[in-house]
């Protein structure tokens, strides 16, 4: 049986928590919080959510004081984080982007929104995982062979590498682009130079560099 995912809701407002509890709970297996205080006590008592959901406009400890108490913390440090907010302002959009939110939703609530958006940020948390896993499986010991590993640093930067090794394993401009939180056409501009410093012609190719 497919594990549900863990979604975690922090905000003041009571009535939302259950309602959002309500919509949620036949997908997910949901826990809440009433305030920023209380959610960062989840974590240090070994909460380990998938996602979180974040109010912004609350009392003593606001969504982005939260968000930057949740991150110094190992449990909250890689979790996505979705502003649940019912601010309009681009100012406050773009704050919360900058301290590391994953996406904003309005309240309001749209079920059949919140449900794509929350699907979307749990495939791409697992896609992360899966490339962290795989750079660790190549470049620790018995994976990238030595003469590779050389070329490789030589030939291409940090983000050229991220980007080959995830060409290597199949996935479209328009993904890496999500996963990455790049423009597409900075990634096509990515994979052109990775074709001239690594002198292929196909993205095919890529893998062999891997193998």
């Amino acid at each position: 049986m497919h594990q549900k995912g863990k979604l975690f809701v922090v905000d003041d407002d009571i009535i939302l928590l259950k309602v959002m509890e309500e919509l949620l709970k036949e997908y997910y297996e949901v826990s809440l919080a009433k305030s920023g205080p209380q959610a960062v006590r989840f974590l240090e008592k070994g909460g380990s959510p998938d996602l979180i959901l974040l109010d912004i406009d609350m009392p003593d400890m606001d969504g982005f004081a939260t968000l930057l108490k949740l991150r110094a913390l190992n449990a909250g440090r890689e979790v996505p984080v979705v502003y649940l907010t019912g601010l309009t302002d681009a100012g406050s959009e773009a704050y919360g982007l900058q301290l590391g939110a994953v996406d904003y939703i309005r309240k309001p609530v749209v079920k059949e929104v919140l449900l794509a958006r929350i699907a979307l940020h749990l495939d791409n948390a697992e896609k992360r995982r899966q490339l962290e896993l795989f750079k660790e499986q190549h470049l620790g010991s018995g994976g990238l062979q030595a003469d590779k590993m050389l070329a490789m640093k030589q030939l291409l930067t940090k983000t050229e590498f991220t980007v080959a090794a995830l060409v290597a394993q199949g996935y479209t401009n328009d993904e890496i682009s999500r996963l990455l939180n790049y423009s597409p056409s900075y990634i096509k501009k990515v994979v052109s130079r990775l074709f001239d410093r690594l002198d292929i012609s196909k993205r095919s190719e890529v893998k062999r560099f891997f193998c």
